[in-house]
């Protein structure tokens, strides 16, 4: 988990946000490039209370990424708001594109001049022209748009939500590498043994979601919770369909990592060497990197669930955070929360839903308000505690008391856990 120093933020009020462009490393058979290179705005946002100030965690010195492409998304309220891509050369910033940018339904992408909205899609723009040619370090600048963004019809620079940019960054950096251009550096370290959970999503749409299990850093049981493109859910697909060949291909993927060490994760850059052709779909053309962005994701969410003991080290600065789980093709889960002095204050589910149905809307009388409450009392349970309580989350029955039909114990303190762990890995918002 990547973690920064301290600096004072600005106040952002009003603002919009977010950005798409296009820009693959090659094509799944299913899949056609994105298409334009621009950026893409939203409709102004309006600042919610106790947002105004905010503190910055500087990202992580240059020679800590390999050179290549890299991706990654700032996801709230129960969508993709910023997917951004960007390329690393001896940590040079360079091609800067928004691979998704919207607010509220408003895709900013798709505004042309004349739109009440455009300015916003401009400022963007200036973010990425600013970032071009800058050591990676120049991300914590979005901190302070307004040093660098100019005014554009009624929007100000210092209203453009640069923190969602830099989230955004920051998640692509997390996750490693998308297009290596020179090779990786394979190392994982060690993790605890459990169950691991994570996703990859592009363009507003979540296309990988993951699951699988180590034992002494060797991988088991994995599982593609979800797996989908432009629409189409290939875990639903059968024998007969003309992309059951894809579907195969990530069964391939399964089978090859089953009992291998975590480090051979790597060889998903190159899923020629051990994906066999399938129709008219070569092992060379499957996304192992959309696979790999999975699993590197769910190791830096942690556990999330135990098998035995696991360590408990949290090192979180003070500020604010935001964070999301997501599943099956849907956020479930989206908290906002503060550290002061090493302890959370001010938690808020900003989203909190499961099979379509929104908890947040819940009210007395409805048949699963219960799991509202519940949920309320493992953040009520949080407040004024130390940063590492949050791993109490992984045995809620210990401290939520049953509600109406639903036990302690069946709450799934787990997700609220890898929101609260994808925060911190984001740094202060």
């Amino acid at each position: 988990m990547k973690k920064h120093g301290l600096v004072i933020m600005i106040i952002l009020l009003t603002a919009a946000l977010l950005l798409t462009g296009c820009g693959d490393t090659g094509t799944t058979p299913a899949e056609t490039p994105a298409t334009g290179g621009e950026a893409s705005t939203e409709p102004a946002e309006t600042a919610e209370a106790g947002e105004e100030s905010q503190t910055e965690a500087p990202a992580e010195a240059a020679g800590d990424y390999d050179d290549g492409t890299y991706r990654g998304n700032y996801n709230d309220s129960g969508v993709m708001q910023v997917g951004v891509q960007f390329r690393l050369t001896e940590g040079v910033i360079s091609d800067v594109r928004y691979r998704h940018l919207s607010y509220s339904g408003t895709d900013y992408n798709a505004l042309e001049e004349g739109d009440p909205f455009h300015g916003i899609k401009l400022q963007h723009q200036q973010v990425a022209d600013y970032l071009e040619g800058k050591p990676v370090t120049a991300i914590n600048d979005l901190y302070a748009p307004g040093d660098f963004v100019e005014d554009v019809d009624t929007f100000t620079g210092a209203t453009i939500r640069g923190n969602k940019i830099f989230s955004a960054f920051q998640d692509a950096l997390n996750r490693g590498v998308y297009g290596p251009d020179n090779g990786v550096t394979r190392s994982m370290g060690s993790y605890d043994d459990g169950t691991y959970r994570g996703i990859y999503s592009d363009a507003g749409e979540m296309q990988v979601s993951i699951q699988f299990k180590l034992a002494n850093n060797t991988v088991s049981d994995v599982r593609f919770r979800h797996l989908a493109y432009g629409g189409t859910d290939f875990n639903a697909l059968e024998e007969s369909d003309a992309l059951y060949g894809i579907l195969s291909q990530h069964e391939q993927i399964v089978d090859y990592l089953e009992g291998r060490e975590l480090e051979q994760i790597f060889d998903l850059y190159v899923p020629g060497d051990f994906i066999e052709d399938v129709d008219t779909f070569t092992g060379a053309t499957i996304r192992g990197n959309k696979v790999f962005s999975a699993m590197k994701d769910a190791l830096n969410r942690g556990l999330y669930q135990p098998a035995g003991s696991y360590n408990t080290a949290i090192n979180a600065p003070d500020g604010r955070y935001r964070g999301t789980y997501e599943d099956s093709g849907e956020q479930q889960v989206s908290i906002q929360f503060n550290i002061e002095n090493g302890n959370f204050t001010d938690i808020r589910f900003r989203h909190l839903a499961y099979g379509g149905v929104d908890y947040n809307e819940m009210e007395a009388g409805d048949p699963f308000h219960g799991i509202l409450q519940q949920y309320e009392q493992a953040a009520a349970y949080l407040e004024g505690k130390p940063a590492a309580t949050i791993f109490e989350l992984h045995a809620p029955g210990d401290f939520v008391e049953d509600v109406d039909t639903f036990s302690g114990a069946t709450l799934r303190g787990n997700k609220m856990f890898s929101a609260i762990m994808d925060g911190l890995n984001r740094g202060i918002y």
